[in-house]
């Protein structure tokens, strides 16, 4: 038995979850802000794009993780046919490990106070994570500025569209959210605030299933796609 992980079937399979968990979240909050219990049950909590250690949560880091195997394939294949850059794959591999972890364990909000102490921040700079992780990000574009030119031209262009959207998302409206929450604390909880986590949860979810779906396309042109056999 022979089972194909086509790229439009994986996009497909992830794009069906990130539907309901956010069909989940809307209704979940919805509801919170009609009853104005913002426990309701432990279902607000449980099921909110924003918050950490539950089912949205899990699902990122696993996506994430599922990015970091891709990689370790593509990273197997292209060292078996003799490319040269098969390391940026494994490289890639192992940032994508990381960043499933940090999802999990929250690395970067725990960097959040040391960090705005260290460097004074403020306004979108309140959850000051984004410095260090700003920072990384700009090495990392840096290194990795040549191996995205090495690729298939439509690889790299599924590259830059998913990486956009992940870092507008992650980055991006975090400092917005960090602007408005700074202006004042009790916000935390209103609709603008939701509305903002809202959007940055669902850019990265997103950005990581265009992500997906490129790095199975790429094993399509590269290597005649990912295949699980059994038996």
């Amino acid at each position: 038995m022979e089972i194909e992980f086509s790229p439009k079937r994986l996009a497909w399979i992830f794009s069906v979850v990130v539907f309901f968990t956010f069909v989940a979240h809307v209704i979940t909050q919805a509801l919170g802000f009609l009853t104005g219990d913002e426990f309701l049950f432990g279902l607000v909590p449980l099921f909110s794009v924003g918050s950490d250690g539950n089912l949205p949560t899990f699902y990122s880091a696993f996506a994430i993780l599922f990015c970091s195997f891709l990689l370790t394939l593509i990273g197997f294949a292209s060292r078996e046919d003799k490319r040269i850059h098969y390391f940026y794959w494994f490289g890639l591999a192992l940032v994508f490990l990381f960043l499933a972890i940090d999802e999990m364990l929250m690395l970067h909000e725990r960097a959040i106070e040391p960090v705005r102490e260290a460097f004074d921040a403020s306004g979108i700079f309140y959850y000051a994570w984004v410095i260090p992780y700003g920072i990384a990000l700009l090495i990392f574009g840096a290194i990795y500025l040549r191996f995205l030119f090495r690729l298939p031209s439509r690889t790299a262009r599924l590259f830059v569209i998913a990486g956009t959207m992940y870092v507008v998302g992650a980055v991006g409206m975090e400092m917005l959210g960090g602007w408005y929450f700074a202006g004042d604390p009790s916000r935390d909880h209103d609709v603008i605030f939701v509305a903002i986590q809202t959007v940055e949860e669902l850019l990265e979810m997103a950005g990581i299933i265009v992500f997906i779906y490129a790095l199975a396309d790429y094993a399509v042109l590269r290597f005649d796609g990912f295949r699980l056999r059994l038996g």
